[in-house]
Order: structure tokens, then sequence, then C-alpha cells
């Protein structure tokens, strides 16, 4: 049977894991980054024009949404974590990142936005929201660290399963937590869009499918279109 190691922060409870395991392959699902809430006052908000979130974390991480400001959601799943809390977004991009969002948001000339993402976030979306004449207010909502030590022995197990054929990325900085803890470009890669490709890529990995859409389902494609289980002689 064809094994997959899942890398991305939900571990077991991860609808990846879910929807592969579904589809008949056996997964490892091993965090290589772990998020950490960060405090932060989350008054100023409801002054702003539009709120807008890059992850369903970002939504989870504010306790109460306010009522007046506009919100935008980076893509379909932080969409659905607006919707699950009651609040329909005003704006999600064709594309889900940053860059497309940053410039199909409408209506930003001379609003106050407030961006609610992690610490190590990119600055493409603040950067060509401030092009467009927006006011930025960046708000760390939570941490994000590579290569959780609590990780270490489970990838270890992973990587000596010898039906192990792929490492999924959903980001950069599980890339980079998979080789902190001892993982190799060896193992070939699927990744979750153009971006987690060129990071695996520029550290050697061999990428195997780049998911068509950010999302549980794209992700699943990938595998299935890289690895399909009927091309497997042990399955």
């Amino acid at each position: 049977m064809i094994a997959i190691l899942v890398t991305r922060p939900d571990g077991e409870s991860d609808p990846l894991v879910h929807a592969l395991r579904r589809r008949g392959y056996r997964v490892h699902a091993v965090p290589m980054v772990q998020t950490e809430p960060v405090e932060f006052n989350a008054g100023p908000l409801a002054d702003c024009d539009w709120i807008v979130l890059t992850s369903a974390r970002g939504v989870k991480a504010l306790a109460a949404l306010p009522s007046g400001p506009r919100f935008a959601a980076v893509g379909p799943e932080t969409a659905r974590a607006l919707r699950a809390r009651g609040v329909e977004p005003s704006h999600v991009p064709g594309r889900a990142d940053g860059a497309d969002l940053g410039d199909t948001l409408p209506d930003v000339q001379g609003k106050r936005i407030a961006l609610v993402r992690a610490s190590a976030a990119g600055e493409d979306l603040p950067d060509r929201l401030r092009r467009r004449g927006a006011t930025v207010e960046e708000v760390t909502a939570y941490r994000t660290v590579e290569g959780p030590a609590a990780s270490a022995e489970k990838l270890r197990a992973a990587l000596a399963d010898p039906d192990l054929r792929a490492v999924v990325f959903a980001s950069g900085s599980a890339v980079r937590g998979f080789l902190e803890l001892g993982g190799t470009a060896q193992m070939p890669a699927i990744t979750i869009g153009p971006r987690t490709t060129n990071s695996a890529r520029s550290r050697g990995f061999v990428v195997l499918s780049e998911a068509d859409a950010p999302s549980v389902s794209g992700l699943a494609d990938a595998v299935v279109h890289a690895l399909p289980m009927e091309g497997d002689k042990r399955a």
C-alpha cells in the first residue's frame, strides 16, 4: 500500500488525512509546523473598513468578529471558517493566494485595513494593498513554529516506512520544518501551490505534483495524480 506523509499542522484531525485514507492510502500525519496563539488587542479592529484573513486559524484567533468592517478571506477554507462564525465574506479572490487578494480586494483607496495573520507571513499582500492606497495594520494573531520537537520521533518512524512514497507540503514553513527535523530532499514532494513548489525545489526536492487549487480536495487530487493507487503493485 502506498504511504504518504502529510505535514500540515492539524495532524490526525486534518481533513486531508481522512480524504487520503478514504482513497486507500496509508497516511503518516506528522506536523512540520505548529502554531501558537499570540495575545493581541482586537478592540481597534472594529474601526477598520476591512478585516482581511489569510487562514482559518486567523478566524479562530478572533474571539469576536466585529459587525462594522467588511471581511475578506484568502480562499475557500478561510471563507468557510468565517461562514461557520456567521459572517459572509465580502470578498474571496478567484485564486487563493495573498498576491491575488492584494490585487483584487475592492474599494481600498484611503481605507483602513486590518490584516490578521501569522508571524512568519510574507510581505506581498500588505505591500500590494499599500501601493493601492490603503492604510494597512498588520495584526499577528498566531506564531508559526517550524520543525516542532514533538514531531521528531514520529517523523523518524514515517521515514523508516519502506512504503513511503511522497511528502505533502502546504507551505514553505513545512518544507523548512521537515528539513530541520531530519528529513531530506531525496523524498519526492507534492505541494499545495506555486510558492510552496518554489520553496521545495529551491531546496532540492523533486515535486511530483502541484495542487490545482489550494484546498483539501486540490491536494488530495494532486496525490492521486502523482501516485495513483492502481499503479501500485503492492497495494
